[in-house]
């Protein structure tokens, strides 16, 4: 495949350029280039493929119903959305359900279709605290020092990344284990101060889990002030941020300081979209995790965000990355070279498949996302394939 009269997106800006594919892989980028599937772009954009790392369902489907079906369903979900590589995220739930979800996540890696690709799956708890719980269930929270955790060891291979809380017992020594397997540990739902959670940041934690959201802020504790998580990860430029940018869970304002603090190498848009993303806002109640557990927390949507049936707690985002792109954008200001960096090679990079994915390179997969002057989606290519015309 030609792709003609294209503005590309590249990691050091934006050029008018043909790309050339052959066999799933960019194989030259220039001017003038030659082919004979030509795919003309008519001066639209040719952005990285989208990856998402922190995502939950869509269309009606939850990773946790843990049946093919719903996989399918949810990565086309994202596809449609200029996705071409997501991590299917779990929610607290019991060892059981949790260990299927990774069963049926193996099988799916494997699986090329008509959807985004399945990289490998993000724990986010169960190893969360208590008081920024959000809207995990309680009964299932644990810590890492009282759990036998061996199981995520084990599956090393297909787990990218764990959410824990670093004021949790045991956290440190959980985190040292993680990263040696190579997983990325990820800070969040904590109500840790500096002198608890800069020990786990030494340890290898690498990432905060949706900044600003379910996370330790400034205290007062035995007359002195502390610092928390949000307030930490804006100024250490080892940590990446994940960012929720549905203009809900994030504001422009709190986009723009997100912004200037981390830059667009280091903030990482995630949809964190629900089963209720690319459903119609017909008042219907959802649930949080499998279906059909009585256990499971029940949501809504509520103006454009999932919020649980009090009407007071978010329970996670509607919107799909292409979206909350254009917020970014259009109402944070933020440049569109460096938005994509957030995005396509932020993301990659943060679970270390960059090598492969997150940018427009020879040599690397042939995953596309075509973008309109308006940012909306118009094409989905990957590995050279359209997936959405």
């Amino acid at each position: 495949m030609l792709i003609k009269n294209a503005l590309v997106i590249l990691k050091d800006g934006i050029e008018k350029a043909d790309v050339l594919v052959k066999n799933g892989r960019i194989v030259q980028i220039g001017e003038g280039l030659t082919g004979e599937e030509i795919l003309d772009l008519e001066g639209n954009y040719l952005a990285p493929g989208f990856v998402d790392i922190h995502n939950h369902g869509g269309y009606g489907y939850d990773y946790m119903d843990n049946s093919v079906e719903a996989f399918e369903n949810i990565l086309r979900f994202h596809s449609d959305n200029g996705i071409t590589s997501a991590v299917a995220s779990t929610v607290t739930a019991p060892k059981a359900t949790i260990e299927k979800t990774l069963s049926v996540a193996r099988e799916m890696v494997k699986k090329r279709g008509n959807h985004a690709k399945l990289l490998g799956v993000h724990l986010e708890g169960p190893y969360l605290s208590f008081q920024n719980k959000g809207a995990h269930a309680s009964e299932y929270l644990r810590t890492p020092a009282e759990d036998d955790y061996r199981y995520i060891l084990e599956n090393s291979d297909i787990i990218r990344q764990v959410t824990i809380s670093p004021e949790l017992e045991g956290s440190v020594e959980f985190t040292k284990k993680l990263v040696e397997k190579g997983i990325v540990v990820s800070l969040g739902h904590d109500n840790a101060i500096l002198p608890e959670f800069l020990p786990v940041v030494k340890a290898g934690a690498s990432n905060l889990t949706h900044i600003f959201c379910a996370m330790s802020m400034v205290v007062m504790r035995d007359n002195k002030r502390y610092v928390g998580l949000r307030e930490y990860g804006l100024i250490d430029d080892n940590l990446t941020a994940e960012v929720i940018a549905d203009n809900h869970h994030i504001t422009p304002e709190l986009l723009k300081m997100i912004y200037r603090c981390k830059g667009g190498d280091r903030m990482c848009l995630i949809s964190d979209c629900l089963r209720a993303g690319g459903m119609k806002a017909d008042g219907a109640l959802y649930s949080l995790g499998a279906k059909g557990d009585p256990d499971s927390q029940q949501f809504k949507v509520a103006d454009g965000v999932a919020v649980l049936t009090d009407g007071k707690t978010y329970a996670g985002s509607i919107q799909p990355i292409s979206q909350m792109l254009r917020n970014v954008v259009f109402d944070g200001g933020v440049p569109l070279s460096e938005a994509i960096k957030t995005v396509s090679s932020t993301p990659a990079r943060i679970i270390k498949a960059d090598k492969d994915i997150g940018s427009i390179e020879v040599g690397k997969c042939a995953d596309f996302c075509v973008l309109n002057k308006d940012l909306f989606v118009e094409k989905t290519i990957i590995e050279g394939r359209i997936i959405k015309k």
